[in-house]
């Protein structure tokens, strides 16, 4: 009699390599992709630099949207983990501090962080989704992402009492929208040419300005 319910082998050793290669191929993408540009790399440019067969790359990621897509958000979290922005423990540490100004602190101090890690990535995703449907559905997801977790900041603000008065909620959300927003580091830093450091003192500035005064 056969034993329908008998799972399959798995070769912990097989997953670890499996796991091995598809990092080295979203690295080898990230690389590309920023060097050149998403729409003029390669799947085929991509497993020659990770040094893997052009198969290889199809057995790990289904089309090369999927794997910009690994690539961003790879950057945005800073490892392989799927945990979003909003439960990382940086941010969540800035929902939970009570102290306005070491919030705002905090905010300006994990943004640039994240900033740092994740610009160009963001500046390669956006010109991407430019030519390409799939980039464009990725990027349309990314600011959905940045309206929620913007979101989720502007209530934690109102609900300390943070809001000026005569504002409110939206005013909140689209404030921090613009102000923390991957197109606002860019600007301060790729087109007006400041420093992360700079960018950091800027943002807190106008922060502190815009919630405790």
């Amino acid at each position: 009699m056969t034993d329908t319910g008998r799972r399959p082998y798995r070769s912990p050793t097989r997953d670890a390599a499996a796991q091995a290669t598809r990092h080295r191929v979203s690295e080898a993408a990230g690389e590309l992709f920023l060097a050149q540009g998403y729409a003029a790399t390669s799947v085929r440019a991509i497993a020659k630099h990770a040094h893997v067969a052009e198969k290889t790359v199809y057995l790990q990621f289904e089309t090369k949207g999927e794997l910009l897509k690994t690539v961003v958000e790879q950057a945005i979290v800073g490892d392989a983990q799927t945990i979003p922005v909003a439960e990382r423990a940086w941010f969540q540490g800035v929902l939970n501090e009570t102290e306005p100004r070491h919030k705002l602190h905090l905010l300006a101090a994990g943004t640039t962080a994240l900033l740092r890690r994740t610009g160009r990535y963001f500046a390669m995703a956006r010109g991407a989704a430019e030519v390409d449907a799939d980039a464009a559905a990725l990027w349309a997801m990314g600011k959905r992402g940045h309206h929620y977790d913007m979101t989720l900041l502007a209530v934690n603000l109102h609900e300390q009492g943070l809001l000026p008065e005569g504002t409110d909620i939206p005013w909140a959300m689209n404030l921090l929208y613009v102000l923390i927003g991957p197109e606002t580091w860019q600007l301060m830093t790729t087109e007006l040419g400041h420093t992360d450091e700079t960018y950091q003192h800027w943002l807190q500035a106008t922060l502190t300005a815009s919630f405790l005064t």
